[in-house]
């Protein structure tokens, strides 16, 4: 956030706005048949901004091979000990830096007991590792929620009738606000957001 607004950043551009409204869907793109689930919350997970300080100075993973991947490393290399970011077969990411080494090894299971404590690779070797962040493919809305500090439940962003979340200009919409995942809740939730949203900012500049 910035102190008129928003501001987004892509691959090739910045560009600013007053109001943001969140729709990318919910999908979590992750590996499948690894462990995920038994581990989730115990060394397992979705955010680095979130959960980076958990594992300071410690060694953790990145599970991803795009800029998903590469941006979640980035907020981890100045917190932790070491990244090895897990590219699970995919084409290694163009990445510099001392305390981040790359594995193109297919992954065959998390391993640990109460919590992540190594990461199995199809060739039985192990890699030991006290935390793993998935970031596999596109980040979705709940990932930029947790990193804006909106109010989540579970992986769904939290928001009221006027599709508003905890942060004043910032709305979102669709299968993001969990409840039915159908297109025609997501046209509505839609429609509704971009009217306050249109709101919001005619009183924004109308109190200028």
């Amino acid at each position: 956030m910035i102190p008129e607004g928003f501001m987004v950043k892509t691959t090739n551009s910045e560009y600013t706005a007053l109001t943001i409204i969140l729709a990318t869907g919910n999908k979590k793109n992750r590996p499948k048949n690894i462990g995920i689930e038994k581990f989730e919350g115990k060394g397992v997970s979705y955010c680095a901004i979130c959960d980076g300080f958990l594992y300071r100075n410690k060694s953790v993973s990145v599970v991803g091979s795009g800029e998903y991947a590469i941006s979640e490393t980035n907020d981890l290399i100045n917190v932790v000990k070491d990244v090895t970011i897990l590219t699970n077969g995919e084409l290694a990411p163009e990445f510099r830096a001392d305390n981040v080494r790359i594995d193109t090894r297919k992954i065959k299971e998390l391993q640990g007991n109460d919590k992540v404590e190594g990461v199995e690779f199809q060739d039985g070797a192990i890699l030991k590792t006290e935390g793993v962040f998935l970031a596999q493919g596109i980040a979705g809305s709940t990932d930029f929620a947790r990193k804006l500090g909106i109010i989540t439940n579970k992986d769904t962003i939290v928001v009221n009738e006027k599709m508003e979340t905890n942060i004043k200009g910032l709305y979102a919409c669709g299968d993001c606000t969990g409840g039915i995942l159908q297109i025609s809740k997501s046209v509505y939730e839609g429609t509704v957001a971009g009217l306050q949203a249109i709101k919001y900012i005619k009183n924004k500049k109308g109190g200028e």
